[in-house]
């Protein structure tokens, strides 16, 4: 095999070993120490395996701090709010759910912010991983469309934890995959899907462990609901990033809707 082939192949395997053994610590040990403590070590890890492979730092994953990032990062937030707004809307709405109980607000800053806190670590880290360490190495190697394929279904199978889930659950994370990617495609950085990723959790989290709520048997359930929201922002997001002009010159001279994919 060839030896690039080889380094490529054992830094995507540490970073999967230390984003997972975050996970496990929050996940089954309950642990926030242990989550950050390996979320750092993951950081760490990213930028010398960049190093490592002659590229540019944290940079190389998408994650450059020039021009413009804290706005990617902030438009990102507003659609990831959007995304799972509308989810939730149009889910109490057809009657997919309702809500059982409001909490006092009192009683769910602090633990929110803790959430919200380490969920940007986890969204980041989990972008790396599946999207943007896939970008520098399988762009221009692979057409656009095989990339936005292959990134979309390492994020389905990431979620290791979610496996057992059924059929519903592989198509709404599979299409987040999709939709995750493509803005890296278009801008070719990681900030506007981080932010979308980030605000978009935390959004959940509130809406499903502070508000309680309970699934009805409908013809549509949340999870569908989800996804064909999720459809629907694939190209709203294109026109959005183009509208604030946040595309790449050179992908925006390939544009063609809903993205540029060749």
């Amino acid at each position: 095999m060839n030896r690039k082939i080889i380094i490529v192949l054992i830094g995507f395997i540490l970073l999967f070993g230390l984003y997972h053994a975050a996970e496990y610590m929050i996940v089954f040990k309950n642990s926030p120490l242990g989550f950050l403590g390996f979320q750092l070590l993951f950081f760490v890890a990213a930028r010398l395996i960049a190093k490592w492979q002659s590229l540019p730092g944290l940079a190389a994953w998408g994650l450059s701090g020039k021009k413009y990032f804290l706005k990617h990062l902030l438009l990102g937030m507003v659609m990831g709010l959007l995304l799972y707004g509308l989810t939730f809307m149009i889910s109490i709405l057809l009657g997919a759910e309702k809500i059982t109980l409001l909490p006092e607000m009192d009683a769910i800053i602090g633990p929110l912010s803790l959430f919200i806190f380490g969920n940007f670590f986890s969204s980041v880290s989990e972008d790396i991983l599946t999207r943007g360490y896939v970008y520098q190495h399988l762009n221009r190697k692979v057409s656009n469309w095989l990339l936005v394929i292959i990134s979309a279904t390492i994020y389905l199978l990431n979620h290791i934890y979610r496996l057992g889930d059924g059929v519903e659950t592989y198509l709404y994370l599979f299409l987040l995959g999709v939709m995750f990617i493509i803005p890296l495609i278009l801008t070719k950085r990681l900030w506007f899907t981080s932010g979308v990723h980030w605000a978009g959790n935390s959004f959940f989290y509130l809406t499903h462990e502070f508000i309680k709520t309970d699934t009805n048997n409908t013809y549509l359930s949340p999870n569908y609901i989800l996804a064909l929201v999720i459809i629907f922002m694939i190209p709203f997001n294109y026109f959005l990033l183009r509208k604030f002009r946040l595309i790449n010159v050179k992908a925006a001279n390939s544009c063609r809707f809903p993205f540029p994919l060749k």
